[in-house]
């Protein structure tokens, strides 16, 4: 589960909350839609929002504003190439694109690699994939365990 901070627009106090929720209300009495509110630190640990939230509430106590929490703008590549598959509908040209794009990315790829992305978009089995994708002449073993898309 993940844990965000904002600041209540009314009272101007940090609040932790649960990500997945769609509102929340304040213990000023406020009802806040949490779509429309920027999250200023994230986490995975309950224990470590406790912390940040006490910590934003002594810093605006003192008059400072929170600063947001940077994150790296770059993905992972294999969660780009499942990015990119999950808008395709068809099951065998969505496979056929996840093994171009690891074509392109690394020259051959291996089953693990497969495995990888295959996992992001919630299959199981990389070598059924794998064997269907050769089956329908999609991908060809370049070398022992190396794959490439045609």
């Amino acid at each position: 589960m993940k844990y965000g901070i904002i600041v209540c627009p009314g009272c101007g106090k940090a609040k932790g909350v649960g990500t997945e929720k769609k509102t929340t209300t304040c213990p000023c009495g406020r009802e806040i839609k949490l779509a429309r509110i920027k999250y200023q630190y994230e986490t995975d640990s309950p224990h470590e929002l406790a912390e940040a939230v006490a910590q934003a509430n002594a810093l605006i106590a003192g008059g400072e504003k929170l600063q947001k929490e940077k994150r790296s703008r770059k993905k992972d590549p294999y969660t780009m190439i499942s990015e990119k598959a999950k808008r395709v509908k068809d099951p065998l040209e969505r496979m056929g694109l996840v093994a171009s794009e690891l074509t392109k990315m690394k020259d051959e790829f291996t089953e693990d690699d497969l495995r990888r992305v295959v996992m992001l978009l919630g299959k199981s089995s990389a070598k059924d994939i794998l064997a269907r994708l050769q089956e329908h002449n999609i991908v060809y073993e370049s070398s022992d365990g190396k794959y490439r898309a045609v």
